[in-house]
């Protein structure tokens, strides 16, 4: 699953959370989301160390400096 996938998921956990659901389907919903949302959360922090990592040099162009990460 994509990243916007994945949010586009969450949205609508969030949604059907929102509606009149019974106990058993609002907790396993609540658990999906969690889940969906621990891994939206490292992909996003992944995604910000390589543009981190982007750095412009002089002559305009642009390098990836590995940090050995």
């Amino acid at each position: 699953m994509t990243f916007e996938e994945r949010l586009a998921r969450l949205e609508a956990i969030a949604s059907e959370l929102e509606g009149d659901i019974d106990l058993a389907h609002a907790l396993a919903l609540f658990e999906e989301g969690v889940e969906s949302l621990r891994i939206a959360a490292t992909e996003l922090g992944e995604a910000e160390t390589r543009v981190q990592r982007l750095i412009e040099r002089t002559d305009t162009t642009f390098e990836v400096i590995d940090t050995g990460e």
